[in-house]
C-alpha cells in the first residue's frame, strides 16, 4: 500500500542544529521546513553544547515541526544519558529515520535504535566518508569504522550523498547499503525579492564598485589563503572583497594576509550574516568565490546562482562539475594564480558575468529546489519501507 506524503513521519537526527556549524546543519534545516510543507510529519532530534544558539529550534517548531533536543553533550562523542530514551520513544513513532553526520554518538545511537525497532534508516555523510576527511584524525576514525560505524553503515537502508563526486569517491569503501544522490537545495521564496541595495548601505565604503563575496566559515578548509592573495593579484583595482562568516580562529590570520598583500582597505570582514541580511549581500554581489580544499557539496555556492550572482569555485568543490556543464561560473585549480586569472577574467567582463548568472538561476531552479527535492524524498522514503 502507497503511503501519501501527508502520512509520511520521518525524524530526522543530527549532532547540531545552530546553522553557525555549517553546511550540514544548514541543510538539515532547509530539508525539514521543506518536507513539512510538503504534508510530512517531521520531527527532528538534535544534541547541543553549552552556550549553543538554539532558535532554528523555535523556527522549527512555529513551522508545526516536533524538536526535541537533548544537551549538553558531553565528552569526544558529544553523548548525553537521555540520548537512548528519547531515541527510543521518537523513532517508535516514526516510519523513517534520516541519520545527518556520523561521528557523534547520537547517529550511533540512533541507526542502533532504528535497527532494534525495524524502522528504515538513511545516513547523509556529510562529505565524512570521502577520501579527504578519512585523512583528518584518521586513526580515531579508523577505529570508529571498526568499532561502530561500518556496521550502522551496512545495515542502513541506504546511503545519503549529495553529489556524485561525492558518491563515487565513497566506492572504494565497498559499502553493503545502496546509494541514493540527492543534493541540498534552497527555497526560492527567500530569493523572490531581495532588498537589494541594503548591503551596501550597511557598508557605504562599497558604494558602486564591484565586490567577490565569500560566504562560509573562517577556516583554513575554505581557502582563504587563496583567495586573498588571489584578490591582490587581480588587476581591477576598484573592486572590494567581502568575507562573511562566522571565525574558526582564522579571522586574525586572514586580517595579516590582507594586510601583507596592501589590500586591507579593500577587504571587508562582516561576521557572520544571517537571514535578509544574507540574501542582501548575496544579491548585491558581483561575483560569489568559494576556493576550498575540500566542501562535498557547498550550499553558499547554490545560495548565489539563486541570487543572479555568477560563481567562482576551486575542482575541490563537489558541484564544480554541474557548475561547468551548466555555464553558471568558473571553476578553477588549488592554485593562486589560476584564481587570480579568474577572478580578473569575471570581473572584467559583464556580458560573461550576466549570461552566467542566467543559467545560474535555471539550475537552481532544476535541480536545488528544496520542495522539488522534498517530494523526491517522499519517493525515495516510500521505496525504503516497502524494502524494509
Amino acid at each position: 500500500m502507497t503511503t501519501p506524503a501527508a502520512a509520511l513521519r520521518v525524524l530526522h537526527v543530527a549532532s547540531a542544529i545552530d546553522p553557525v556549524a555549517g553546511g550540514p546543519v544548514v541543510a538539515l534545516l532547509g530539508l525539514a521546513r521543506a518536507q513539512a510543507q510538503e504534508g510530512m510529519r517531521v520531527s527532528v532530534l538534535t544534541t547541543y553544547g553549552r552556550g549553543t544558539d538554539l532558535s532554528a529550534g523555535d523556527d522549527l517548531r512555529s513551522r508545526g515541526i516536533d524538536v526535541r533536543l537533548v544537551g549538553p553533550g558531553r565528552g569526544l562523542l558529544f553523548s548525553h544519558p537521555r540520548l537512548r530514551p528519547v531515541l527510543g520513544e521518537m523513532i517508535a513513532q516514526v516510519d523513517v529515520v534520516h541519520v545527518h553526520a556520523l561521528w557523534e554518538d547520537i547517529q550511533h545511537q540512533a541507526c542502533r535504535e532504528a535497527g532494534r525497532r525495524g524502522v528504515p534508516y538513511v545516513i547523509r555523510p556529510c562529505g565524512g566518508l570521502d577520501p579527504w576527511s578519512m585523512r583528518q584524525s584518521w586513526l580515531k576514525k579508523r577505529l570508529y569504522m571498526l568499532w561502530r560505524m561500518r556496521r550502522n553503515l551496512d545495515r542502513a537502508t541506504a546511503i545519503h550523498f549529495t553529489t556524485q563526486m561525492e558518491c563515487d569517491l565513497v566506492q572504494r569503501l565497498r559499502l553493503a547499503a545502496p546509494a541514493i544522490v540527492e543534493p541540498n537545495g534552497v527555497d526560492l521564496s527567500e530569493f523572490q525579492n531581495p532588498a537589494r541595495g541594503s548591503f551596501r548601505a550597511r557598508y557605504p565604503q562599497l558604494a558602486d564598485r564591484p565586490y567577490v563575496l565569500y560566504l562560509g566559515r573562517l577556516h583554513p578548509l575554505k581557502g582563504l589563503e587563496l583567495l586573498i592573495p588571489a584578490f591582490a593579484q587581480c588587476a581591477a583595482r576598484e573592486a572590494v572583497l567581502v568575507v562573511a562568516g562566522p571565525d574558526e580562529g582564522f579571522l586574525q590570520q586572514c586580517r595579516r594576509m590582507a594586510e601583507a598583500h596592501a589590500i586591507a582597505d579593500r577587504v571587508i570582514f562582516t561576521g557572520i550574516l544571517r537571514g535578509r541580511e544574507r540574501i542582501g549581500a548575496l544579491a548585491d554581489a558581483t561575483l560569489f568565490c568559494l576556493p576550498s580544499f575540500h566542501e562535498n557539496f557547498g550550499i553558499s555556492v547554490v545560495e548565489s546562482l539563486a541570487a543572479g550572482v555568477p560563481v567562482i569555485v576551486s575542482d575541490h568543490v563537489y558541484i564544480h562539475r554541474e557548475i561547468s556543464a551548466a555555464g553558471a561560473g568558473g571553476v578553477v585549480p588549488l592554485d593562486v594564480g589560476a584564481l587570480a586569472d579568474e577572478l580578473k577574467r569575471w570581473l572584467a567582463d559583464e556580458s560573461l558575468r550576466s549570461a552566467a548568472a542566467g543559467r545560474g538561476l535555471a539550475l537552481v531552479r532544476e535541480r536545488y529546489d528544496w520542495r522539488q527535492i522534498a517530494r523526491r524524498w517522499g519517493e525515495h522514503y516510500r521505496g525504503m519501507m516497502r524494502d524494509a
